[in-house]
């Protein structure tokens, strides 16, 4: 009689979660701020609303000083979401956040959700990296990147790391499941950063000559109808791969 009384209040909480789950409305309203080009780490948040048709306000033109007048740059830095009122920050967080909303992150699987983490995380382990160059005087910064490059240099094993979760997953065109996710998303617009030919040093095809996993990603986000019709509501920035 405990086990079974034990088991009905296992059920019944289980029961409970899933209609919060499922009585979850979304906010009326949400604002992303940051600046007019697609670097991942607001696009990967920009394109999760936009693959579920998550309405939100793309606010562009906002200084960041004036943001940070208002309290709204809870770390300094953009991008931020403000969410009925309320300021989310840290692209890991916001990432998630809409990929919940849109319906496109693991569901009732702890262990894909900290995939998709893992991913997120990854991707800032690049702009880290790269980001430390551009403080390096401009005779010594193409060297530095040369070497992040290189067999054994630490870019390399950054996306040798991106690459290896891509292969775990089944070198199926995705970095955590079957379907695509917020992480998909980073990753394809941080390969893009690289691809892009602005970063001195870094070969524009450093990911695709190396990384064929990741190429193959990139790829199949490419080809997701959803990110084709972003792309041509911003010809610039996918004209330009930036």
């Amino acid at each position: 009689r405990k086990f079974r009384t034990n088991l009905l209040g296992t059920v019944l909480a289980t029961i409970s979660i899933s209609n919060l789950v499922g009585a979850m409305t979304l906010p009326s309203k949400i604002k992303l701020y940051y600046y007019d080009f697609p670097f991942w780490r607001a696009e990967c948040v920009r394109l999760g609303f936009f693959l579920g048709d998550v309405p939100f306000e793309d606010v562009r033109d906002q200084k960041s000083d004036d943001l940070k007048a208002d309290g709204k740059l809870t770390f300094g830095a953009m991008p931020v979401l403000e969410v009925d009122g309320k300021m989310l920050s840290q692209t890991q967080a916001m990432a998630v956040y809409a990929g919940k909303l849109a319906g496109i992150h693991p569901k009732n699987d702890p262990w894909l959700e900290a995939k998709v983490d893992e991913c997120l995380d990854g991707c800032t382990d690049v702009t880290d990296t790269i980001g430390k160059t551009f403080r390096l005087p401009a005779e010594e910064k193409i060297s530095a990147r040369k070497d992040l490059i290189a067999e054994g240099g630490r870019l390399r094993m950054h996306f040798g790391g991106l690459e290896k979760l891509c292969m775990e997953n089944g070198d199926c065109g995705y970095a955590v499941g079957n379907s695509i996710t917020v992480a998909d998303l980073a990753i394809w617009r941080l390969a893009g950063w690289l691809a892009s030919g602005n970063l001195d040093g870094i070969p524009s095809d450093f990911v695709a000559s190396n990384f064929p996993a990741i190429s193959k990603l990139i790829a199949t986000v490419d080809a997701n109808a959803k990110v084709q019709e972003w792309k041509a509501k911003y010809p610039k920035s996918y004209d330009t791969k930036k």
